[in-house]
């Protein structure tokens, strides 16, 4: 089957893969510690309002005010304190807050009463979950696999009004191993938070988000074209052109792109390799510009932010003034127990004992205690946890008897 949807869950987290020819074209993953509020209906209290700047900033009950465009505001002149019916169309960043509208999409029918009701900042309506975000992202395809027995029936219920019930397929066999270990998509998620991307040809990428913007360079490999070096070069960023779409697409990046291609000469060349970028980025959520090219080979790209990129979802700064990213306590976590999983296929064991740093067990005890039991009551087997120090090469350890 050409396309297939892959859906896998644990208590605090769920992801979704979508194979197009058993490639991996989209990915979507949600946390709890880490929630997305796109698509949140909130009351939100108006506490200023930056004429100049065309801008109101609301109280929805998040850390940071939502920034409101008096353009997107419905009609209406915000005015300090004015309570307002407001949606999230981009999650907060880790020094903005979420972007709102007041132009609101299919409001629920009694929203009149639910703003009286409320006061504000209240949430009215909290967005769709999973399922919505899958169905947003593309199509939903024929065939849809799913190893959680609770979410096999939500999704099955919610598809069920859309006579679509019968594409959900329930796969939890063979335990311990989750779906997307069983698909091979762990290694594609890892790789996906690496910076280096290496191309077919030999050549390959080099990816660094950063705070202001995400750059992208672009090495040549060291294989000979027919031509010499003008129609490596063209080869090299037409490979890159692709994989770069790819990359931005699986990675959510947004915000300001610079791609650093090899330099090309001729104009048409150049307006060749960035047609490619546009064709990789036609389909892709969001909206998005694609600049020309410089004579250096600079393209710069502006996306618009919907969700947090892989990098802040699933890693935290570390580092010299937090320069670099590492996996953070939450994320090592549940890889400690997709990596249980993989450690007790196929092997006899009673009692199994995973020991990490504290922060991990710290994690394994709290954002990620419903995971564990859940997984410890499925195999009918304890699964004991014990802090050691830190070790850089060694995030956690899995024993068994």
């Amino acid at each position: 089957m050409s396309r297939r949807l892959i859906v896998s869950a644990l208590p605090g987290e769920r992801r979704a893969a979508w194979l197009e020819h058993e490639t991996l074209v989209a990915l979507e993953i949600r946390r709890d510690d880490k929630p997305s509020y796109l698509g949140n209906l909130y009351l939100g209290r108006v506490t200023a309002v930056d004429k100049p700047l065309g801008l109101a900033f609301l109280d929805i009950g998040l850390a940071k005010a939502g920034v409101l465009p008096l353009s997107a505001a419905g009609g209406r002149q915000p005015s300090e304190g004015d309570a307002l019916p407001v949606a999230v169309v981009r999650d907060p960043e880790p020094d903005k807050g979420a972007r709102l509208t007041g132009k609101l999409q299919d409001p629920p029918a009694d929203l009149t009463e639910r703003c009286r009701r409320a006061k504000a900042p209240a949430l009215l309506r909290q967005a769709d979950d999973l399922l919505a975000g899958l169905q947003a992202t593309a199509p939903l395809p024929a065939e849809i696999a799913v190893d959680d027995l609770a979410l096999h029936g939500e999704i099955k219920a919610r598809l069920a009004e859309q006579d679509l019930a019968d594409r959900v397929a329930l796969r939890l066999e063979p335990e311990p191993l989750r779906l997307f270990e069983r698909e091979g998509l762990e290694a594609e998620i890892e790789s996906l938070l690496e910076p280096a991307v290496p191309l077919p040809s030999g050549g390959g990428l080099l990816i660094e988000p950063v705070r202001s913007l995400t750059a992208i360079d672009v090495n040549s490999s060291r294989h000979e074209v027919p031509g010499g070096r003008e129609d490596l070069a063209l080869a090299v960023n037409l490979e890159a052109a692709a994989a770069i779409a790819r990359q931005i697409v699986l990675r959510a990046l947004s915000g300001l792109i610079v791609v650093d291609f090899l330099r090309l000469e001729p104009r048409k060349q150049r307006d060749a390799v960035v047609a490619a970028l546009r064709d990789g980025l036609e389909e892709s959520e969001g909206r998005h510009e694609v600049g020309r090219m410089s004579e250096s080979g600079l393209v710069e790209i502006s996306r618009q932010r919907r969700r947090p990129p892989l990098h802040e979802l699933l890693t935290e700064p570390c580092g010299l003034g937090g320069s670099g990213r590492a996996a953070d306590p939450v994320s090592l976590a549940y890889e400690a127990l997709r990596a249980l999983g993989r450690e007790l296929a196929g092997r006899p064991w009673r009692r199994a004992e995973i020991e990490a740093p504290p922060r991990v067990i710290a994690a394994l005890e709290g954002p990620v205690a419903a995971a564990l039991a859940s997984l410890a009551e499925r195999w009918h087997r304890p699964i004991a946890l014990r802090p050691r120090p830190a070790a850089p090469s060694k995030p956690f350890s899995i024993m068994l008897e």
